[in-house]
C-alpha cells in the first residue's frame, strides 16, 4: 500500500467530536441453514414496503460475517444501496471488518473517506478495525501512524480503544508496540485498568519475557491498579514456562494473601506445571485441593493430569483419568485423545493407541497432524513401515496436510529399516515439493546411504549443504566420520573432524571415538594417541567399542612397551 493520505481525514478530526458508537446489533443473530439461506433472506427484506430499518440489514449482515462470507457481505451491501436503503456507521464497520478479513485494507481507507464525505462520525469500532487491519498485514508501522494522527488532530481514546489495540498488537507478536502504547496511556490523559495491564503482561509473559512481565506486575501494583486473578494466571503460567518456580510460587502466596480465588485455570497451570516437572503426587495434591475449595476440575486439568501420568510410564493411571473425564460429562477433545495416544506409543502398546485413534474417529473427532505423527513415529520406530505409509496415505485422504516432521518422521523409517531406495524416492519427493527441508531431513537420509553402502552419494549430498544454505551440526560431522572411519578412509574424515571448529563446532565424544577407534584400526598408533589424550583432557571417556578394542590390543601385545603403558594409564584413568 502506497503511504497513506491523511489530509481529508486530518480536517475532520479537528472538527469533529467523536464518540464511541451506541448502535449495536439486538436480540438474536438471524439463523440460516448456509449462504443461499442468507442471501434469499437479503432478496425478500429489499423487496418488503417499506424496507427494515438499517438496523435489521446489519443484523443480517453480521449474521454473514460469522459464516466468513465477508464478500458476499460487501456485494450485498452495494444491493442495498441500489435499492435506496442508506448504510449507517454500523454498515460501514462491518464492510470496513470484511475488507481487513480480505486483507484489503487500503480499500478500508476508501470507505473511511467515503464515512467523512456522508458526514458519518466514525467511531471508536471504525478506528480499531482499521488499525487490526493494518497490523493483520504486517503494517505495524502504518497502524502506529494512524493512531498517532489520530491522537494528534483532536481524537480522545479512551481506554477500550488502547485496550482494543494493545490486545491487537500483542497477537500480531508486537508486545513491545503494545507496552510503548500502555507508557503513553496517563500523558495522554487516560488512566490505564487491569485489563490493560493484564493484556501486556500476557504479551510479554508469551513472548517469554517473565522478567519484563513481573517488572510491569510490580509497577502497575505501584500505580495503584490491583491486579486480579487473569493477571496472576497469565504470570504464573509465564513463571513455569521461564521455570522460575520461586517467583512462581511468590506470585501464589501473593495471589492467596490478597484474598484473591485462584480459579480453574490457576489450578489447571500449577497441576500441568507439576506434571511436567514429574511430581505427580503435588499435582495430585493440588487437584485435592481444587476440589475441596469447591472449584470443579475441567478437561484441561484432568488433561494435564494424564499428561503427567503418561510422562512417568503410568499409563493405567491415565486410562482411569481419561473414563473420569468421560464419566464426568466433560466432553473428550483431540488434545485428550493425542495426550493418551503419545504416552500408549511410548510405552509400545501401539495395538491399543490405534484403538484410541479409530475411537475418536468413530466420535466424529478429527485426528490432526500431531495424531497422525505420534502414530507414523510410533509405527516407524517397531519396523512397522507399510502400516506408517498407510497411515500416512490416510492422513492426505482425510485432507490433512503432512508436514515436515511427518516426512522426516517416515524417512527415518524407512532408512533404519533398510527400505533405502524408497528412502530415496522419499526424500527426492520432498525435495521437489517445495517443503523447506532441515538439516534434520539431510542428516536423516545422509546416515541412511552411509549405513546402507552408499558412501560417495552421502559425501556428495553432505558437501552440497553448504551451497543450499543449511548449515552442518555435530550430527551431520557424526554420520560422516563414522561412516569414513568405517570405511577406511581416515585422511578425509580427520580433514572433516579439524574442519569442524573452523566451522565453530567442538567434536563431541561420539567423533573422537570413531576417529580414535579408526585410527587404531590402521595403526595410526601416534595420532590415535594424540586423540585419546584431547579426548580425555576435554572430558569426554572412551565408549564400549573403544575400551574393547583397546584392552584386545594390548592383550594381544600388538604395540612396543613404551606405547602399552601409555595406553594403560589412559585407560586407568
Amino acid at each position: 500500500m502506497a503511504s497513506l493520505n491523511y489530509s481529508s481525514l486530518r480536517t475532520f478530526l479537528r472538527s469533529a467530536s467523536f464518540h464511541t458508537s451506541k448502535a449495536s446489533i439486538k436480540g438474536r443473530d438471524f439463523d440460516f441453514n448456509g449462504i443461499d439461506d442468507a442471501v434469499h433472506c437479503f432478496n425478500r427484506m429489499v423487496h418488503m414496503h417499506p424496507p427494515p430499518s438499517t438496523f435489521e440489514f446489519n443484523r443480517l449482515f453480521s449474521s454473514i460475517v460469522k459464516m466468513n462470507h465477508y464478500s458476499v457481505v460487501i456485494s450485498l451491501a452495494k444491493s442495498m444501496e441500489l435499492f435506496g436503503i442508506k448504510h449507517n456507521i454500523c454498515t460501514f464497520n462491518i464492510l470496513i471488518n470484511c475488507l481487513c478479513c480480505l486483507r484489503r485494507v487500503d480499500f478500508g481507507f476508501s470507505l473511511l473517506g467515503k464515512i467523512l464525505k456522508l458526514g458519518l462520525q466514525p467511531d471508536t469500532v471504525t478506528f480499531t478495525t482499521i488499525i487490526k487491519g493494518l497490523c493483520a498485514e504486517g503494517k505495524v508501522a502504518y497502524a502506529v501512524r494512524f493512531f498517532d494522527e489520530m491522537v494528534d488532530n483532536g481524537y480522545q481514546p479512551n481506554v477500550v480503544t488502547y485496550t482494543t489495540m494493545m490486545n491487537c498488537f500483542c497477537k500480531g507478536g508486537y508486545t513491545h508496540i503494545a507496552l510503548h502504547l500502555l507508557s503513553k496511556m496517563e500523558n495522554r490523559g487516560c488512566k490505564p485498568d487491569v485489563v490493560a495491564y493484564n493484556i501486556v503482561i500476557d504479551g510479554l509473559c508469551k513472548d517469554m519475557r517473565f522478567d519484563n512481565a513481573f517488572n510491569l506486575y510490580l509497577e502497575m501494583m505501584d500505580q495503584g491498579v490491583t491486579p486480579d486473578v487473569v493477571t496472576y494466571n497469565s504470570l504464573i503460567q509465564g513463571g513455569c514456562n521461564s521455570g522460575q518456580w520461586k517467583k512462581t510460587t511468590r506470585l501464589w502466596n501473593e495471589m492467596i494473601a490478597k484474598k484473591i480465588t485462584p480459579n480453574v485455570i490457576t489450578f489447571s497451570i500449577i497441576v500441568d506445571m507439576l506434571c511436567k516437572e514429574g511430581k505427580i503426587l503435588e499435582a495430585e495434591c493440588v487437584l485435592k485441593k481444587m476440589i475441596e475449595d469447591g472449584v470443579d476440575p475441567n478437561v484441561v486439568t484432568y488433561s494435564a493430569l494424564m499428561d503427567g501420568y503418561c510422562l512417568i510410564g503410568r499409563i493405567d493411571k491415565a486410562l482411569r483419568v481419561f473414563d473420569t473425564i468421560a464419566k464426568r460429562g466433560f466432553q473428550l477433545n483431540v488434545v485428550s485423545y493425542n495426550i493418551l495416544i503419545n504416552g500408549l506409543c511410548r510405552s509400545k502398546r501401539i495395538k491399543k493407541a490405534m484403538g484410541f485413534f479409530s475411537d475418536m474417529n468413530s466420535k466424529g473427532l478429527l485426528a490432526n497432524t500431531i495424531t497422525y505423527n505420534t502414530l507414523v513415529s510410533a509405527l516407524c520406530n517397531v519396523g512397522k513401515v507399510q502400516p506408517a505409509k498407510d497411515l500416512l496415505e490416510e492422513m492426505c485422504a482425510r485432507g490433512h496436510t503432512p508436514n515436515l516432521i511427518t516426512y522426516n518422521t517416515l524417512l527415518d523409517g524407512l532408512c533404519k529399516h533398510g527400505y533405502l531406495d524408497e528412502a530415496l524416492v522419499l526424500f527426492k519427493a520432498m525435495e521437489e515439493s517445495g517443503l523447506e527441508l532441515d538439516i534434520i531431513t539431510y542428516n536423516t537420509i545422509i546416515d541412511g546411504l552411509s549405513k546402507g553402502g552408499k558412501l560417495n552419494i552421502a559425501t556428495d549430498l553432505f558437501s552440497s549443504l553448504s551451497v543450499k544454505g543449511v548449515n552442518h551440526d555435530i550430527k551431520s560431522y557424526n554420520i560422516m566420520i563414522n561412516g569414513l572411519c568405517k570405511e577406511g578412509h581416515l585422511s578425509e574424515a580427520y580433514r572433516l573432524f579439524t574442519e569442524m571448529e573452523g566451522n565453530g563446532l567442538s567434536p563431541d565424544g561420539s567423533i573422537y571415538n570413531a576417529i580414535i577407534r579408526g585410527f587404531f584400526r590402521n595403526s595410526n598408533i601416534s595420532l590415535a594417541m594424540r586423540l585419546l589424550q584431547e579426548m580425555r583432557d576435554k572430558g569426554f571417556s572412551g565408549d564400549a567399542s573403544t575400551a574393547e578394542m583397546l584392552v584386545d590390543l594390548l592383550s594381544n601385545d600388538a604395540y612396543d612397551k613404551s606405547v602399552s603403558e601409555e595406553l594403560r594409564k589412559l585407560l586407568s584413568t
